[in-house]
């Protein structure tokens, strides 16, 4: 696309080619791709930026003399889009960049600047949604190098939309790129493991949108231990007194639970549910939640004891 515009805007007929700099520090790399653009004797190092790239002009100056000097090649910025506040710092600090299809400043080449600037949708970053933690999840343990977002799409039972909106944030995150093969989109998490873990924790929420007591449940097959019930399971924890399960909120038997209030009730038999923002079935092992999710939604309001049986849960856990 980007050798299109050249050639339509300035006749210039150019080589581009993916390419990969070894040696850059990860987050000149992480939902960024590369190019060589060679244009007669010249060539160039296109740096393509995400949608979601936060961006300073004094940063990018800096990047890329570190791109240079790992490539030999001046840098070229793509960006998504631009607004003018950004163009005109760009220009004013001379960094050479294209925005398709109306902004062109490659002094080298040829310039062309229009006051047209597209408007994006701002991508929320600070934390995920419960599509995309559950995304994020299925990424985690399923130890993969590359999936296919149809596949994520199906086994998550998310929409085309919902899987399209988790995908664009986790990569906005950076912790995920895609690849197109064909019609085919995958999807490659950033690394794997505990590291994986460590790089998304800023970003993960608590699954648990609402605490509720049951006094009896029909039916226990769509529910999985949770809390302080599924950490005794995996530490030296004393089960707790009340049994805690956890639930998707929006299984169908949630309507059917005879909610109680323990302080006004004289029956010793009652259950802990929560009611899950994400379906924990999708995760769940045999002792009870999975360990990212049970370690979100004790975090807040937990015992110091409990903080450190689950610190050790975490820390010995095999990932």
């Amino acid at each position: 696309m980007i050798k299109t515009a050249l050639k339509e805007s300035f006749g210039i007929d150019c080589l581009i080619e993916e390419t990969n700099i070894k040696g850059l520090p990860v987050y000149m790399k992480s939902g960024r791709k590369m190019y060589t653009l060679r244009y007669e004797d010249d060539t160039f190092l296109l740096v393509e930026l995400s949608i979601s790239d936060r961006f300073g002009t004094i940063a990018l100056k800096k990047q890329a003399i570190q791109y240079s000097e790992k490539s030999g090649l001046n840098v070229i910025y793509a960006f998504k889009s631009v607004s003018k506040v950004q163009r005109d710092a760009l220009v004013s600090n001379r960094i050479s960049f294209v925005c398709l299809p109306d902004q062109f400043y490659l002094p080298v080449m040829g310039i062309a600047l229009r006051n047209h600037f597209k408007r994006v949708k701002e991508i929320c970053v600070d934390k995920m949604m419960p599509a995309t933690q559950s995304l994020f999840l299925y990424l985690l343990y399923g130890k993969k190098e590359a999936v296919k977002k149809s596949e994520a799409a199906k086994d998550l039972r998310l929409t085309k939309t919902s899987i399209t909106r988790a995908s664009e944030q986790l990569k906005a995150m950076g912790l995920i790129t895609e690849e197109s093969e064909g019609k085919t989109v995958y999807m490659r998490p950033v690394s794997t493991g505990r590291d994986y873990y460590e790089s998304a924790k800023p970003y993960l929420i608590n699954p648990v949108q609402k605490t509720i007591y049951v006094a009896g449940v029909k039916d226990m097959d769509d529910l999985y231990e949770a809390g302080e019930s599924a950490l005794s399971r995996n530490s030296m924890l004393a089960e707790p007194g009340v049994r805690c399960f956890a639930v998707y909120k929006g299984n169908s038997a949630v309507k059917d639970f005879d909610i109680i209030d323990p302080q006004w009730t004289s029956n010793s038999m009652y259950y802990r549910i929560e009611l899950w923002k994400y379906n924990p079935a999708f995760f769940t092992t045999k002792n009870g939640v999975d360990v990212v999710s049970l370690s979100k939604s004790l975090a807040n309001g937990a015992d110091e004891r409990v903080l450190g049986e689950l610190e050790e849960y975490l820390e010995n856990y095999e990932w």
